[in-house]
């Protein structure tokens, strides 16, 4: 440790002024990649790279370029010899950052890809989101244009900007409980035949209106057929839960 913090001195006096590398392992500018994989800056958010420079004894400045908005800016921010240190001995106290590394990183990584996510979910569907800070709604997908998702609640209709979105669950497919379907309307028929005997068994009818109510009963069952093995279906569907926002993802990742 005494041989770090005397090799850093020596370089903040030999190259005052300069741009400083905080590490061989990430070189005189970091990017989006180290900065994520090393959480140097982890809560700032947008970030597109960063270089460090000295600004005077004991003193440094950092020059991070963001991206907010669409629009690139610059923000700069002084720290001591003493940060300069820790964020070095943080950095060269981790794993290279290797090809393998690096996928293994973007795998949970969501956020980067959020409009393709909710594109392809499939339509309309059962949703839950949480978005605008910790807001949870709980509804049916019904579509997505512009980046706004459009969700019917028991109550209304929602629209929630994809930018505010912070995760949301969801059933990938219900393609492989088809052999169920055929089960489903059967027993969809049954139980509104069975309906319609309980209805004739209550009222009496001469003979003709009771089938006629059986019947009747029979064709409503299947009516609502296929809504029944929607719903059978997506409740058997394993769900899965995708976070699109940096800032949650980073807060579940330090938990």
């Amino acid at each position: 440790m005494k041989k770090l913090i005397f090799f850093t001195i020596f370089s903040f006096l030999r190259a005052q002024g300069e741009v400083q590398a905080l590490s061989p392992r990430v070189g005189t500018e970091i990017d989006v990649h180290e900065n994520r994989f090393y959480r140097i800056f982890p809560k700032e958010k947008g970030f597109v790279s960063a270089q460090i420079l000295t600004a005077g004894p004991n003193e440094f400045r950092v020059k991070i370029i963001k991206e907010i908005h669409g629009q690139r800016v610059q923000k700069t921010s002084t720290f001591t010899l003493r940060k300069f240190i820790e964020l070095q001995t943080h950095v060269n106290g981790q794993p290279e950052l290797t090809k393998e590394a690096l996928n293994e990183l973007y795998k949970g990584m969501h956020f980067l890809q959020a409009a393709k996510i909710v594109a392809e979910i499939p339509k309309p569907q059962f949703v839950k989101i949480k978005h605008s800070g910790s807001k949870k709604l709980k509804g049916t997908l019904l579509s997505f244009e512009n980046e706004i998702l459009q969700v019917q609640t028991p109550t209304s209709v929602e629209w929630v900007p994809l930018d505010r979105m912070e995760g949301i669950s969801y059933r990938m497919t219900t393609g492989e409980y088809l052999f169920l379907k055929p089960y489903i309307f059967a027993i969809s028929a049954a139980l509104g035949f069975g309906i319609g005997q309980v209805y004739n068994s209550q009222r009496k009818p001469e003979t003709d209106i009771k089938w006629y109510n059986r019947f009747y009963g029979t064709i409503i069952g299947l009516i609502f057929s296929g809504e029944m093995f929607d719903a059978v279906s997506t409740l058997l569907t394993p769900k899965e839960t995708f976070i699109l926002a940096e800032e949650e993802y980073e807060r579940l990742r330090t938990q």
